[in-house]
């Protein structure tokens, strides 16, 4: 089914349904940047007590527009519903109290539903999102972390083990470029050369994805510490978070000990 016409059956159903007090697209297409790849997240504004019976709806509402072939639910204040219809229409919604909404901008919702009149209520836009210092204090010593246990890996011969800690550490790379990035709402990863700048996604591309060779593996380590570690320690600087000096040198020592004298450099 064509993503209007899903939105409008969807808004059609819920319409006398007076437990959804507010219903509002969020994601790209609140944003207004979807494209033919986007799926649609929708943001149901509900009492509490309310939410269960909402779901149960919603998922008798989606069944009634398309065939299900997935569906996932995940409890908290949020509940949020995941489902896939039989041609991938890919249809998120996020059923929550109406204080929380109040966390959005207009910028950033379309209201279809609306019987409280939240979206009067919400600012224009949000303000920058600024660098997350817990954030990046922690994939700096998990990355110096990661780099130490490279030697634990080559003596026990895991090569399986160092490539999939190579694409955790590419991750971290992509996850500090994230913390450059001031827009409140990026989005999910799906679109992150929307948000990232062409050099840095140049950056990423080039990352080396190497094959399961012991000498290759290690090259590769080295390479992604080279692009992490300058990035590091200048979103360090800038966030005034201290520095790890003293891990950074025992995971070097502990390196040259183990991997041979000069091999490591970043």
């Amino acid at each position: 089914m064509e993503t209007t016409a899903f939105i409008e059956s969807v808004t059609a159903g819920l319409a006398d349904d007076t437990r959804v007090r507010g219903l509002f697209l969020g994601g790209s297409l609140g944003r207004g940047t979807a494209d033919e790849w986007s799926d649609i997240d929708f943001v149901i504004t509900a009492a509490p007590a309310d939410q269960l019976a909402v779901a149960t709806a919603w998922r008798s509402l989606l069944a009634s527009i398309a065939p299900i072939v997935f569906w996932n639910q995940m409890d908290g204040e949020r509940l949020v519903l995941n489902a896939i219809t039989a041609d991938w229409l890919r249809c998120d919604v996020a059923i929550q109290p109406a204080h929380t909404l109040l966390s959005r901008a207009k910028d950033r919702v379309k209201p279809l539903i609306d019987r409280d009149g939240l979206y009067d209520a919400l600012p224009d836009t949000m303000p920058p999102k600024a660098p997350n210092p817990g954030y990046i204090s922690y994939v700096i010593h998990e990355f110096i972390r990661m780099l130490g246990l490279m030697p634990v890996a080559v003596g026990r011969g895991e090569l399986v083990t160092m490539a999939l800690g190579l694409g955790m550490m590419r991750d971290h790379v992509a996850g500090l470029m994230m913390q450059s990035v001031t827009d409140p709402d990026p989005g999910g990863i799906l679109h992150q050369s929307k948000v990232l700048s062409p050099e840095d996604m140049a950056v990423l591309r080039a990352l080396p994805y190497p094959p399961l060779e012991q000498a290759a593996l290690i090259n590769a380590n080295l390479a992604i510490a080279r692009q992490f570690m300058p990035r590091a320690r200048a979103l360090a600087e800038q966030s005034g978070i201290p520095w790890p000096a003293d891990f950074e040198a025992a995971t070097r020592r502990r390196l040259n000990a183990t991997l041979g004298p000069d091999t490591i450099a970043w």
